[in-house]
Parts: structure tokens; sequence; C-alpha cells
């Protein structure tokens, strides 16, 4: 099959914009997850496949850096291609480019295969179906700290609270990943973002959160400028969601 991409083309509309006019880091997600369900329709393990099994994918982490703005009425695509499996994990690269073909944002994230009806991660090779040793094996990033530093509720500050319903769910029973993007760049006033820039954003998935969840998320300032954390915790004190934000100011 040669070097494999999936591309997409997208138009960025007002409401996938922030009152900057700048793409907000949720439709940044969103666009990841569009192109990545596409592709993985395109090469034969898309959701077709996996329903009838009880299987989905899920993703446990995500992150992405902006080379360029993304603004309001750009004209974008998407790029995106799988990596070759690990024992349970998949990983996938993004790129968005404009239309001369200049890099405007690398994103890379990680997968896990569920068996929905057992809650059990799945083994990479009970996919049959693909020949791996034709994935692209690029990667956007020399390198990916996955492991966000993790602090503890009394060592941030409260800046948002949701109560779950169902406006935050997806087809998996659960609030969909791109929904904690907003929840935690909610950590910040519109003041306080009004002359930030988002550069880079990191996030890592812990814990499913359903309907009735109440999560409170706080906000811990690093010890490198522009660098916060922002971690959701659930009302056993546990943490669902963290994430690294850095800006440039």
């Amino acid at each position: 099959m040669g070097i494999y991409e999936h591309i997409e083309k997208f138009n960025i509309k007002y409401c996938d914009c922030d009152f900057k006019d700048e793409i907000k880091a949720s439709i940044t997600l969103s666009l990841m997850e569009e192109a990545a369900c596409a592709s993985a329709d395109e090469l034969g393990f898309g959701y077709a496949y996996l329903k009838p099994k009880g299987y989905a994918f899920m993703v446990s982490n995500n992150c992405f850096e902006f080379l360029q703005p993304i603004s309001l009425g750009d004209e974008i695509f998407v790029k995106t291609w799988p990596l070759q499996p690990s024992h349970v994990i998949f990983g996938r690269e993004y790129q968005f480019v404009n239309g001369q073909g200049e890099v405007l944002l690398n994103a890379s994230s990680r997968w896990c295969l569920i068996d929905m009806n057992t809650g059990r991660i799945l083994q990479s090779k009970v996919i049959e179906n693909q020949d791996y040793s034709t994935y692209n094996t690029k990667k956007v990033f020399e390198k990916v700290n996955w492991k966000i530093p993790t602090f503890l509720p009394e060592e941030g500050t409260l800046k948002f609270t949701i109560k779950i319903a169902n406006s935050e769910y997806d087809h998996n029973m659960h609030v969909n990943n791109t929904k904690y993007a907003d929840y935690c760049l909610n950590c910040f006033s519109v003041a306080e973002l009004a002359c930030k820039r988002l550069k880079r954003f990191c996030i890592s998935y812990v814990k499913q959160c359903k309907e009735g969840e109440v999560l409170r998320f706080y906000l811990k300032e690093t010890e490198e400028k522009g660098v916060y954390l922002a971690h959701g915790f659930n009302e056993n004190d546990e943490i669902v969601v963290q994430s690294q934000i850095t800006f440039e100011e």
C-alpha cells in the first residue's frame, strides 16, 4: 500500500473558534478524532468493524503543538496515519497543513482497544486484517512525555466545576474526550487568555466519567514560564483527567 496517510479537509467556522477567533483546543481534538475515525474506517478497523464485536477504541492521551495560528475562515487539511501498535497501545500521528502545504500543527495520540462488555483492554493482535509492515513510521515529535505531573487538589486552585449531563456524552456512553479540553481551559478567565496564545496542549485521560458525576478542575502554575497544569478530580478526589498547557505570552 506504500506510505499511508489519510487526509481530511476542514473549514474553520465561527463555532470552532474562541473569543479571539482562534481554533479552540476542543475543536482541534475533534478534528483529530474525525480524521482518525475516517482513517480507521478506510483501513478496515473502524466503527463498522468494531461495533458488532463489542469493541471500541478509546483515546488515552492527546498532545498537539501549534507552529502557526489556525483562525476563523482558514481552510486546513488534517493528515493522519497510524503507527505500528505495541502490545496494547495504538499510536497515531497528525499534521494540520494549509493549502500551501505549510505545517500549522503537529499532534500525536495514543489509543486502547476496549471490550465494551467486560471493560477489558484488548491486545492489538485481535485486529487481524492489518499488514503493519506497510504502516507509515514517521513521528511528528522526537519525544512526547506522556506522564503529565500530578498534584493534589490542595496544591492547586479550584477554578471550574461541572456536573456531567447528557450533552457531554458520545456513543461510548461516557464524556467525549474533546469535552475535557474545554473544562481544562475554563480554568482561565477571558482576561487571562486575552494576553496568551496556546502553544502546546497535552492531556491524559485517567478515568471515564458518567452522567451525574461532579468534576472539579484545579489549576497549578509550574516553575517553567507559561506552563500550567489543569487536573480534573471526581467526588472521591480521584484524578479523572490531567493536562499540561503551554502558552506563548
